[in-house]
């Protein structure tokens, strides 16, 4: 009976221990942010149509007109899982380009350059061979993937047409030979952009 006691005493004592208030007082407070890393091109589709421009006299040359050139946008978040290191990227390649034609891209970081850090994270840089702002000349698009924006840290860009990265397409004839008409349809190709840190 007086090992009962004994414990009956111990757990009375421990339990008001607990809760006695005091002049300071402290509480956990815990946050939980899942990491995420999203891309999004503002046009799921470009079309280059070069249907009206046939020759129009026989010798004349297929010659790519004034719509070989297109602009869209390409927004991103990034939430960070490695203690906000800013080494995220964002890299580009291409499957099944019309044969005998290629693309090729340049990148406009001017937008998400002005926006506020404290308001929209590190945002990432163009990286030099892709950026349209310092002269760059067109990357040719491969099947291999390139490194189109880099040192991206936790951030977003905003989203839709007017934010992010404007992205400018331009269609190159590399190999006449290989060009083939399709009369009325259309060849499609695939462009992948592939965000990590």
């Amino acid at each position: 009976m007086k090992k009962v006691w004994m414990v009956a005493a111990a757990t009375t004592v421990a339990f008001g221990m607990n809760a006695q208030d005091a002049s300071v007082e402290t509480q956990a407070i815990g946050v939980v942010i899942d990491a995420h890393a999203l891309v999004d091109v503002v046009d799921d589709e470009i079309v280059f149509d070069f249907s009206n421009e046939d020759p129009v006299e026989a010798g004349g040359a297929f010659v790519l007109g004034a719509n070989k050139q297109s602009s869209t946008f390409l927004n991103y978040s990034l939430m960070l899982s490695n203690a906000g290191l800013a080494d995220g990227s964002i890299s580009v390649r291409i499957a099944n380009m019309n044969e005998g034609m290629s693309l090729s891209l340049l990148a406009d970081g001017n937008q998400p350059a002005g926006l506020p850090a404290n308001q929209y994270g590190t945002l990432g840089n163009v990286t030099p061979a892709f950026d349209a702002t310092a002269g760059a000349v067109p990357v040719k698009l491969t099947a291999t993937d390139q490194v189109l924006i880099e040192n991206i840290g936790t951030s977003y860009t905003g989203n839709g047409a007017g934010n992010g990265y404007e992205l400018t397409y331009l269609v190159s004839i590399e190999d006449y030979a290989l060009l083939d008409a399709d009369n009325g349809s259309q060849d499609m190709g695939t462009v992948t952009y592939t965000i990590a840190e």
